[in-house]
């Protein structure tokens, strides 16, 4: 296991100053949603709500695993100083976008479609301008990695679709935006959580779509740790990213019809059940390739 973590450190070390970037502001982000769950656990508030230690926590969270994978993402693209465009939008974007919420929290105030006027509806405007440039940042991570892409096949293909969940991941959050701020208009009160019609799950499609580039990448870099044919690398990883698209769009149109997602339709559930099944075999396929590098132990160096 020792090897393995060695060599998957290695595919994801940041090497440039733009990586360095990235990585740092995701390892603030973690760092400030790891200090803000002790702060929930002391607390003993209510994990639900406009107002919640859960916001720090889950959006720090997020958005650190979402630099440290444009890390990743990085490394497969040349060195070059327009690099650092996308590296400070995603970066930059997502630490302010962050610090804005962990502030609304600690002056006990809603930090999503807060109407309040001042300070309150400033920070939700400032909010919604910032998150625009972070999906800039990955709009420009994906059209750079279309047209000058130096990783493997594999990770290309890894990387394009985690990318493009990524951006219709930004359009989901758009329609939840949309639907907050109808809720405020409406009653004039914050909503506790956002859903599309009756009962439909915005936030776990919102989140599916966010992450879907971390669950393709550990794949992508699994497949290096102990390559077979490139072919065979790019065929697992097209699997697996039909796999990911089938969950992610069944969970999505399940929420559009205003569906809870335990209560889809058939055919959406056989459609996210076949995409779960394929992610887990293609993930077992690969975990099994990397027994070998597990199970082995280092060798005895005799004096």
């Amino acid at each position: 296991m020792r090897e393995v973590l060695r060599q998957a450190w290695q595919a994801v070390r940041p090497l440039t100053a733009q990586q360095r970037f990235l990585a740092r502001c995701g390892a603030l982000l973690v760092a400030s949603g790891a200090v803000h769950a002790v702060v929930a656990i002391v607390d003993w508030s209510t994990w639900w709500g406009p107002v919640t230690w859960r916001k720090p926590v889950v959006f720090a969270l997020s958005f650190g695993v979402l630099a440290w994978s444009a890390v990743w993402v990085l490394r497969q693209l040349p060195a070059s100083r327009f690099g650092w465009l996308p590296a400070g939008l995603v970066g930059g974007g997502a630490v302010a976008e962050v610090g804005m919420i962990t502030t609304q929290r600690w002056r006990g105030q809603p930090s999503h479609f807060n109407p309040n006027p001042g300070v309150d509806s400033a920070i939700w405007s400032a909010m919604a301008q910032v998150v625009l440039l972070v999906a800039l940042g990955v709009g420009l991570l994906l059209i750079w990695s279309l047209l000058r892409f130096e990783g493997p096949p594999a990770a290309r293909v890894a990387v394009l679709v985690g990318l493009v969940g990524i951006q219709v991941t930004g359009y989901i959050g758009f329609d939840m935006a949309a639907t907050g701020e109808a809720v405020v208009v409406a009653t004039g009160d914050v909503p506790e959580s956002v859903r599309f019609g009756a009962e439909g799950s915005a936030k776990l499609a919102h989140a599916l779509g966010l992450h879907g580039l971390q669950v393709l990448a550990a794949l992508a870099i699994g497949l290096g740790l102990r390559p077979p044919a490139a072919r065979t690398q790019v065929g697992l990883m097209v699997l697996a990213s039909a796999g990911y698209a089938a969950v992610f769009a069944s969970v999505a149109f399940t929420a559009y019809a205003g569906r809870p997602w335990t209560s889809p339709t058939a055919a959406m559930a056989l459609l996210a059940l076949a995409g779960l099944a394929t992610l887990l075999a293609v993930s077992g396929v690969v975990a099994r390739w990397l027994l070998p590098v597990v199970g082995r132990r280092p060798a005895v160096v005799m004096r």
